[in-house]
C-alpha cells in the first residue's frame, strides 16, 4: 500500500513540473559554486600579485640600503634572496606583469651578499 502511494505521489511531482524545479535549482546551486570559485580563483591571483609587487618592493629597498652603506644581517640579505626568487618566479609565471625593474637591484644583491658573507666565511674556515 505504501509503495502504490509512492509511487502516485513521484508520479503527480513529475508531471506537475515539480521534478523541474528541483532540477532548476540544483544547477542554479552549480552555477553559484562556479561563481563562488571564480570570485576565490581571482582573490588569490590578485594576492600572488600582491606579494610580487611587496617582492619587488622590498628588493628595491635593501639595494637603496646597500648604496648608503646601511649595515645588513646575514639574515636579512637571506630573506631578500627568498623575495629575489618570489619576484622573479612571479614575473616567469605572469609575463604580462611589469618585469625588469629589479634586475640590476637583484644582482647587485646577490653579488654584495657573495662578497660580504660567502667570502668572509671562507676566509675564517681558512
Amino acid at each position: 500500500m505504501f509503495t502504490d502511494n509512492l509511487w502516485a505521489l513521484l508520479l503527480i511531482m513529475f508531471s506537475s513540473g515539480f521534478a523541474s524545479s528541483i532540477v532548476q535549482l540544483i544547477f542554479n546551486k552549480i552555477d553559484q559554486k562556479k561563481g563562488s570559485q571564480k570570485k576565490i580563483d581571482d582573490l588569490s591571483n590578485s594576492f600572488d600579485e600582491y606579494k610580487a609587487q611587496l617582492a619587488r618592493t622590498h628588493i628595491l629597498r635593501f639595494n637603496d640600503d646597500l648604496h648608503n652603506d646601511v649595515y645588513h644581517s646575514e639574515e636579512y640579505f637571506k630573506q631578500t634572496l627568498l623575495d629575489i626568487d618570489t619576484y622573479d618566479r612571479y614575473c616567469k609565471e605572469h609575463p604580462n606583469f611589469a618585469n625588469g625593474l629589479t634586475i640590476m637591484a637583484s644582482q647587485n644583491i646577490k653579488d654584495e651578499f657573495q662578497a660580504r658573507w660567502i667570502r668572509s666565511n671562507v676566509e675564517r674556515k681558512d
